[in-house]
């Protein structure tokens, strides 16, 4: 969906136009949901999820700026009050549904170990480089929208990249080395 696709979308949710609110949820609740899994217990995804939406439509006449960035500061501030009112850590890692994302389906034995290393090696980083990842490479939002859900600029955001794509990347070699071993 091209950006001005998507403003024409917003500016009739905006009217209420229930197709267009519709579509708006068909097309970005899946990827609230996923950010969700994420961050928080299995058991909140979906309520927390829910909650976002809950709010996008509520301040939806206000929402200014890019939406997803707005839609993911939602749902980051979501994720944030909820650890703090539960006091919890995070239960789920980044890598929740990591092998749905390989597309190797010649060799289900590679996808399942390949998965596996990724969620392990995922787990070495901190949150806020799961965070990061997660925004860039599964929901697809630029370094700008990244920086205004995580209040960087859009310099750090690629600085943050950079350290976490080199932290993944070092602790794969070294599980590699471990394992040739």
């Amino acid at each position: 969906m091209s950006q001005e696709e998507l403003d024409g979308l917003i500016q009739r949710a905006r009217n209420r136009d229930p197709a267009a609110v519709a579509t708006l949820f068909e097309r970005f609740y899946p990827k609230v949901l996923r950010y969700m899994r994420y961050r928080v217990p299995p058991a909140h995804a979906e309520d927390l999820a829910g909650e976002a939406f809950f709010r996008v439509l509520r301040g939806l006449s206000d929402q200014q700026g890019s939406f997803r960035a707005w839609l993911f500061t939602i749902a980051r501030n979501l994720v944030l009050d909820h650890r703090k009112s539960a006091k919890v850590r995070l239960e789920q890692p980044l890598t929740a549904s990591i092998a749905d994302d390989l597309k190797d389906d010649n060799d289900p034995a590679a996808i399942v170990e390949q998965g596996m290393d990724i969620e392990e090696a995922l787990r070495d980083l901190t949150e806020e480089q799961q965070e990061l990842l997660d925004l860039k490479f599964h929901q697809g939002l630029s370094n700008a929208e990244i920086g205004a859900v995580t209040g960087r600029s859009p310099e750090a955001v690629r600085g943050l990249q950079f350290r976490a794509l080199s932290a993944l990347r070092d602790v794969l070699e070294t599980g590699r080395n471990r394992h040739a071993r």
